[in-house]
């Protein structure tokens, strides 16, 4: 079954990599714009003596999309800073239970972070919840939304590498060569 999940054949595969494909590029947007808008900022501020009101906040807000998302891709790409000096010194059975708990342990706390995102997000957008950016008031409650939609991503890659440990035991190697060149 890993060569299936190697070739995209499983539909929960299909999914996670469609998710993450569509954060990658919600990231990438936001980076832009967070680049874009402290450029405007920055040129306003010397030029005009006013830097570009509400700047700072919606900052603020991108960087907590590219927060939530950025997990799940960490994740997904098995970016993650990791010391295995003791790790690879188990037996590999004794590795996949470890890597087993650890992933169990990562989807429980996603689990309950998407719960509460999900209460934190139903109640802003009932109330319409919005927020002073700079001069203007701006809806915040879709900001809300990104915890509950990242922890979610999280839990479905953390699905994936409790059903497939060996791919994610490949990942991880594939990763560690990759780095050992650069």
């Amino acid at each position: 079954m890993a060569a299936s999940v190697k070739n995209k054949k499983w539909w929960l595969s299909r999914m996670v990599e469609t998710l993450y494909l569509a954060s990658r590029a919600v990231i990438i947007g936001c980076l832009a714009i967070i680049v874009f808008l402290v450029v405007v900022d920055v040129t306003g501020r010397s030029l005009f003596g006013s830097g570009l009101p509400g700047t700072v906040e919606i900052n603020e807000y991108l960087l907590i999309i590219i927060g939530f998302l950025g997990i799940f891709q960490t994740d997904h790409e098995k970016g993650h800073v990791s010391v295995d000096l003791l790790f690879n010194k188990l037996s590999p059975a004794t590795q996949t239970v470890l890597s087993r708990l650890n992933h169990s342990m990562i989807f429980l706390f996603s689990l309950l972070f998407m719960g509460a995102g999900a209460e934190r997000f139903w109640s802003a957008f009932q109330c319409g919840e919005t927020n002073w950016f700079g001069s203007y008031v701006m809806p915040v409650w879709f900001v809300r939304l990104v915890v509950p939609l990242g922890c979610f991503a999280l839990c479905l890659q953390s699905l994936i590498n409790l059903r497939y440990p060996e791919v994610v035991a490949e990942k991880t190697k594939a990763k560690k060569k990759s780095t050992k060149r650069s």
